[in-house]
């Protein structure tokens, strides 16, 4: 009897106290979980790589459910993987059947899946069929879309034909007249993907970083340069040690170059900078000006600037000294360098001074000149020497011969 009382107080305080306590712990857990989300295909998702195999990744979006996408979509164009587990990665819905299947761009396979793309902002796939001056015809599914010259590339496409049947992803632009007017970009695709690498690119990122990359676009100030999806500014003083007056002379959109980081501010914000060099990378032209220039040295220069006080001239790629105003003219006293100079004009010069820690150098075009006209007055000097002494080596065998004739010698 005592073991049923004991049954029936167990069950009693279960009753009163268990379920009250546990339905509270599952409304507080169901409270704190996070809101899934439902997807629909073509929409574009965002979520974080939890496993890598060997054909697919595994995505956590904050659905029910991972996501798979197929390894080959993600890998570039040299096949390596940029991406590991606990990226970030961004693809667009293209299965709900049995899975969610992610993808990078859909196929252009019929005019809805067109549309489709067109209203979700989905890339889609296509064949370059043919070309023109204004830029690429392109099969979609069927269907003639023109993917102007402009959006081809990052920056100016100038050879279209090498496009010729090739299947590029597309971001389509405008869909008109039921499909009979079908504008697309490459570019798009282009940028997104650089935009992604830049993400990834700018962790990895540090002062003193030596990197290829390829001039985008060249402005009077520098040139704009692209090391993987971020772009960087080479100042015009730091493009080579020789003195650059246009860039444009020197450096062209779409050439490769190898750049060293000078400084980084603001990453992955709006008012980023990030200074690049080129010259850096370079052989100091000043570690041996030792070997080939002197204090008294009389070299050979161009004018490269003129201002108010005087000229610079280049001695040597990359070493520039400055002619004061003062050490100009030897004739006459000059209110400006440009009234005896002009740019590019080649001028003999003397060494004055050399300043190895500050990279100056003093030079002198009036030291040569006068050194010139003191060299002139020494010779016309020992020439009236050399003659005087000629005369007076006449006179005396002209004396010598005439008493010898005398019978006086």
């Amino acid at each position: 009897m005592g073991d049923t009382e004991n049954i029936d107080d167990l069950d009693k305080k279960y009753m009163e106290e268990g379920p009250s306590t546990e339905f509270a712990n599952l409304l507080k857990q169901e409270k704190h979980e996070p809101e899934q989300k439902s997807v629909t295909v073509g929409q574009r998702v965002s979520g974080t790589i939890q496993k890598v195999n060997a054909s697919s990744a595994f995505i956590d979006f904050g659905g029910r459910s991972e996501a798979v996408i197929d390894l080959q979509e993600l890998r570039d164009s040299s096949g390596e993987l940029p991406f590991k587990e606990g990226d970030t990665l961004e693809a667009y819905v293209a299965s709900l059947e049995g899975e969610i299947r992610l993808t990078k761009s859909l196929k252009s396979s019929s005019r809805d899946g067109i549309r489709d793309a067109f209203e979700n902002g989905v890339p889609i796939d296509g064949r370059v069929t043919g070309f023109n001056k204004g830029g690429l015809v392109v099969n979609l599914g069927g269907m003639r879309a023109f993917c102007p010259l402009s959006q081809i590339e990052m920056g100016f496409c100038d050879e279209p034909e090498s496009y010729a049947s090739k299947t590029l992803s597309f971001r389509i632009l405008e869909l008109k007249n039921g499909g009979r007017n079908i504008v697309v970009s490459h570019r798009a695709i282009l940028e997104e993907e650089a935009k992604e690498a830049g993400k990834l690119l700018r962790d990895k990122l540090s002062v003193g970083d030596k990197l290829t990359g390829h001039v985008r676009r060249v402005e009077r100030f520098g040139a704009f340069v692209d090391i993987g999806g971020v772009e960087g500014l080479v100042h015009v003083s730091e493009i080579s040690y020789a003195r650059v007056n246009d860039p444009k002379t020197v450096l062209k959109p779409g050439e490769e170059v190898t750049v060293k980081i000078l400084d980084m501010q603001n990453l992955g914000e709006e008012k980023e900078r990030i200074s690049l060099s080129i010259k850096a990378l370079a052989p100091d032209p000043w570690t041996e000006i030792h070997e080939t220039m002197r204090e008294g040295d009389v070299v050979t220069g161009k004018v490269v600037s003129l201002q108010n006080f005087g000229a610079f001239v280049e001695v040597a790629p990359g070493i520039e000294g400055l002619v004061h105003i003062s050490q100009i003219s030897a004739e006459k006293r000059i209110g400006s360098p440009g009234e005896v100079l002009t740019l590019g004009q080649e001028v003999q010069t003397r060494v004055q001074k050399i300043d190895r820690v500050q990279h100056r150098i003093s030079l002198s075009i009036r030291a040569v000149a006068e050194h010139a006209e003191q060299a002139a007055e020494a010779q016309d000097m020992s020439n009236f020497h050399a003659k005087e002494q000629a005369l007076a080596s006449e006179g005396d065998n002209a004396m010598a011969e005439a008493l010898r004739k005398a019978d006086l010698a």
